[in-house]
């Protein structure tokens, strides 16, 4: 079977190279340069510094066995399990409130690890699906489905998988809503609501490397700072901090540089003026970083026999990068059992 994917997403990437395994034509197909969506490292003075996702914990055994061997591999690294937390007014050494479970991230950038999972997939990369036809019975149609991309090409295939965020399904789906029973998913997504996040790296040049890992925060603008520099085997300290769903929605309009000078005056505030005083910066503005409200179910499932098409993503079953990757783990293994692939 020929399957479609669209999102390089954890989720479309564990899906597709599940199905690749299992004997399918597997084809991702990814608006942007980079692959595996939160998991984005940037490079800045040369250090790969995590601006999406800085770690994750473990609580399933299916992603725990995947995370098990990356370690293995060497591809991901045990951090820590405590963090520190700033109240508002006072910086704790350790979150007293935290249930100090064991933290990962990855040994060099948690987006080598999306690579890593793509090898066994065709990714077209830097392609945008602009929506989907319908050709299901129509036999002399070779696919089932055309993925007509933007630049006026398209992609036929037996099967698509749509493996971005709830707001990029939804437009996804809209196009094929004449023609096929999409009306109750796009109910259900259409519910869907995210917080965003400002994500700002920052080195510093003749600075001693912080003893902490990372900080929760509360009452300000900032919601963590990661030391992204107790990752790496470097003297050269590297920071990301990220900001509140309410700092996003409030300074949304403003310029980088703006946005920039605001979180630097807050996060010197909680761990010393050095902080305003960077080498080099990059910032990331996550429209979508994490949603809110979740559908209770890992995946969801348009039943038509002759033209397959399922929703995955982190907002099915939870909003983690865990739920996102057994979100996509359990299409796949669903699929594998439902659609066989015979080969000659």
């Amino acid at each position: 079977m020929v399957i479609g994917i669209i999102g390089a997403s954890i989720s479309g990437l564990i899906a597709g190279k599940r199905l690749a395994e299992a004997g399918h034509d597997v084809t991702i197909i990814e608006k942007s340069r980079s692959l595996g969506g939160r998991l984005k490292t940037v490079e800045l003075d040369n250090l790969n510094l995590d601006v999406g996702l800085t770690h994750f914990d473990v609580s399933t055994n299916t992603f725990g066995s995947f995370v098990k061997k990356q370690v293995e591999k060497g591809a991901i690294q045990k951090w820590t399990k405590d963090f520190g937390l700033y109240d508002g007014i006072e910086l704790f050494d350790v979150d007293p409130n935290s249930d100090s479970r064991q933290q990962y991230t990855g040994t060099n950038g948690l987006q080598s690890l999306a690579e890593s999972m793509s090898r066994w997939v065709d990714i077209k990369s830097e392609e945008k699906a602009g929506g989907l036809t319908y050709i299901g019975p129509d036999r002399s149609k070779k696919r089932s489905w055309m993925i007509n991309l933007t630049d006026v090409s398209v992609f036929e295939c037996d099967a698509v998988i749509i493996a971005t965020s709830a707001v990029d399904a939804y437009g996804v789906l809209q196009t094929a809503q004449n023609k096929t029973e999409t009306r109750r998913i796009i109910r259900h997504i259409d519910e869907i609501r995210y917080e965003g996040c400002f994500s700002l790296a920052a080195t510093y040049d003749n600075q001693e490397v912080p003893d902490w890992k990372g900080i929760e925060c509360e009452k300000s603008a900032i919601k963590w700072i990661s030391n992204e520099s107790s990752k790496l085997d470097t003297n050269q300290t590297a920071l990301v901090i990220q900001s509140t769903p309410e700092f996003y929605r409030k300074h949304a309009q403003k310029s980088e540089e703006e946005i920039k000078e605001l979180l630097f005056e807050e996060v010197s505030d909680i761990i010393g003026s050095w902080a305003r005083r960077p080498q080099s910066t990059y910032i990331e503005n996550w429209k979508y970083f994490k949603t809110k409200n979740p559908i209770n179910e890992y995946f969801m499932e348009l039943e038509l026999e002759d033209a397959p098409l399922a929703l995955i993503g982190d907002y099915l079953g939870g909003s983690s990068l865990e739920n996102a990757f057994v979100s996509g783990y359990n299409l796949s293994e669903y699929w594998k059992k439902k659609y066989t692939e015979v080969t000659a």
